[in-house]
């Protein structure tokens, strides 16, 4: 990213905070106090036509009702075209009201990028203000998700917020891609990229061409340690080459990850390195004849530099899930 673009990021993530947030969290300094749910949470603007809530760094619970990633919104001519609402019904609701600080004008579209609860339960709150509105997501999404496992994740995220998510009916996308379409609506277009197997089967990269701008659903978690409630869902050399090819898209500037803050071209390498690291580590160890829960202290100290990273304290989950990728590259 240019040095004069990398400027204008941050002072539109410094300021635009305060001009987009509700009037009870004028400041970001005064929502230590508040609970970490979508009306406490600012609206930003990244780019001329795209507006995100950066959601908490913590996984679903009763203080936070679910929520936890980052709703973002496209403006374009014909209304807003939504990337993941959120995960209950409230966090769509919460987020169409921070909308209506910028336009009027209705929602088009939406997207979930992945079938992930936290992506696509907050569908129905969009839903609710717009029955006809057409929900986009990859087919391998749309299939798990009808095969029974939007059920499931609603009952997770039920249980972990303890009722939350009780009012919140499922919401189906409707919409099936299958990664490569061009999308031009409402005087923008849109590029859907998807990996074959990233951080599940089923992610779309949704590239806005006009502002150099790509989602990148939980592909890209800024600082977070990556984690999949679904063993079967990640695979993290695919998330390497994921990560990678948009990184080598030369017309992108600024990344909007599921969870964290956004990205430009550095901190998604910062990323490939983690997950790099991750797995020739997990491999010296496994070649030694190790088991998973044998290296997980080893394989922690081997990362040290990333244990600042949001829930770093469960890099056992993770080296759990990617051993298995290892042993089947090494079997």
């Amino acid at each position: 990213m240019k040095k004069a673009n990398v400027v204008k990021l941050a002072l539109l993530l410094m300021f635009n905070s305060v001009l987009y947030s509700s009037a009870n969290a004028q400041f970001i300094g005064a929502l230590a106090d508040l609970p970490p749910t979508i009306e406490n949470y600012p609206l930003e603007r990244l780019s001329e036509r795209v507006y995100v809530v950066i959601g908490p760094h913590e996984w679903p619970n009763k203080k936070t009702k679910g929520f936890m990633n980052n709703p973002a919104a496209i403006l374009t001519d014909e209304g807003f075209i939504i990337v993941d609402p959120g995960s209950s019904a409230d966090v769509g609701r919460g987020f169409l009201e921070k909308l209506k600080c910028v336009s009027s004008k209705p929602v088009v579209a939406v997207f979930n990028t992945h079938l992930h609860g936290d992506h696509f339960l907050g569908n129905q709150g969009i839903r609710d203000a717009y029955p006809d509105v057409p929900i986009y997501a990859h087919q391998r999404t749309i299939e798990r998700l009808q095969a029974g496992e939007a059920q499931e994740w609603h009952d997770r995220f039920n249980g972990l917020t303890e009722g939350a998510l009780a009012n919140t009916r499922i919401a189906l996308p409707n919409k099936a891609l299958k990664g490569g379409e061009v999308m031009k609506t409402g005087g923008i277009t849109l590029k859907i990229h998807h990996p074959e197997h990233a951080h599940s089967d089923t992610d779309i990269m949704i590239e806005v061409v006009d502002d150099k701008l790509m989602f990148m659903g939980d592909i890209s978690m800024n600082k977070w340690t990556p984690y999949t409630a679904m063993p079967q869902d990640a695979s993290f050399k695919g998330t390497a080459l994921a990560l990678k090819a948009a990184i080598d898209n030369s017309d992108v500037e600024v990344y909007v990850p599921g969870h964290g803050y956004p990205e430009d071209k550095t901190s998604m390498a910062v990323q490939i390195g983690f997950t790099e690291d991750l797995l020739a580590s997990i491999k010296k160890y496994y070649l030694q004849g190790m088991q998973a829960h044998d290296m997980s202290e080893l394989v922690k100290k081997d990362l040290h530099k990333y244990s600042a990273w949001d829930h770093f304290d469960e890099l056992g989950k993770v080296i759990s899930h990617a051993y298995v990728e290892v042993e089947q590259d090494n079997f």
